[in-house]
């Protein structure tokens, strides 16, 4: 009865220290720094994001920092590959944004609006138009009337073909009627630079891209594809205002890979939106003029499956791209 008794307690014992131990785990994590993998090159709008909130996220992730992992080119798709190999232990995150769902319809990809595991959604922004300072074009009409006299005849940059702001080049120039000459760039950033050599005559980005330059007079806005002005730009006017009802907009979170336990999404998920409460990450975002939208893991998940049922149509509707080609 006695040695009973005792053998119960040894197993008590050993149960609460397990359930320590597990708890323990949880409270340490992160334990090292977390890495985040975007798809694009360093200097684009989903890139400058993520690096503003690494910035403050050691204040609430046990001083462990974000690292971002840039792995450019394939319009993302080698990004995202790359990432599908990631272990889900809460130390590799992924960067998603509109660019991945239009990827996935306009090419042959390996991964799927849920091949990972929704956590948090950051931002959603409207994109604009943008050309050189010594562009000729002083709003969205004149940029459409010189398009219709010249076919084909004038570049538009984007951040990789099959991307996000090549599919909002290619709806626009639909909606509008027109034909451009698209050329691809690994990333929002390069496309910018682009721009500013003058080696393109205009490009479709969202912020925070652009906005510094613009803000300097190097670029100038010729239209926002939103449903307000930007607090940074009041004096541009929205694409309805122009008299051209055309809206499109990105947007970015993170997600992880699908074996991520529930706990550990619980985790990243309860850090980052502290990150977004952050009056440094805050004021670092209006500055860039990016608008924080937030989502939890479901309402993400829900919303991205929405947005590939979205593109798809489109993609399809309008004949875009290789992958459903016959």
């Amino acid at each position: 009865m006695k040695k009973g008794f005792q053998i119960c307690l040894v197993l008590s014992v050993l149960g609460i220290f397990g359930l320590t131990q597990a708890t323990l785990a949880q409270d340490k994590y992160p334990s090292k720094p977390v890495e985040i993998i975007v798809s694009w090159a360093a200097g684009g709008a989903t890139d400058v994001l993520f690096r503003a909130l690494g910035a403050v996220f050691p204040r609430y992730a046990n001083n462990q920092q974000m690292i971002v992992k840039n792995i450019p080119g394939g319009g993302a798709a080698i990004g995202y590959t790359e990432a599908m190999k990631a272990k889900g232990d809460g130390y590799t995150l992924v960067a998603v944004a509109t660019p991945m769902i239009t990827k996935i319809h306009m090419s042959v990809v390996k991964f799927s609006a849920t091949t990972f595991a929704p956590v948090i959604l950051i931002a959603d922004n409207a994109c604009f138009l943008l050309v050189h300072k010594d562009s000729p074009y002083k709003n969205l009409k004149d940029y459409i009337e010189d398009a219709q006299k010249r076919p084909g005849q004038i570049n538009m940059g984007n951040a990789g073909s099959g991307g996000g702001y090549h599919l909002a080049s290619l709806a626009f120039a639909n909606f509008a009627k027109i034909k451009l000459n698209h050329i691809p760039f690994e990333g929002g950033g390069p496309s910018i630079t682009a721009l500013m050599g003058k080696h393109v005559d205009s490009i479709i980005v969202s912020a925070p891209e652009g906005v510094p330059q613009a803000l300097a007079g190097d670029l100038r806005l010729l239209g926002i594809f939103g449903d307000r002005r930007l607090d940074k730009f009041p004096n541009v006017s929205t694409a309805k205002e122009q008299g051209i009802n055309f809206n499109i907009s990105m947007w970015r979170g993170i997600s992880v890979p699908k074996d991520t336990p529930p706990a550990l999404i619980t985790q990243v998920h309860d850090i980052v939106k502290k990150c977004m409460a952050d009056p440094d990450f805050k004021k670092k975002c209006e500055e860039l003029s990016v608008e924080l939208k937030y989502m939890g893991p479901e309402e993400l998940g829900k919303f991205m499956v929405s947005e590939d049922a979205r593109y798809q149509q489109l993609i399809m509707t309008e004949k875009l791209g290789d992958r459903y080609k016959k």
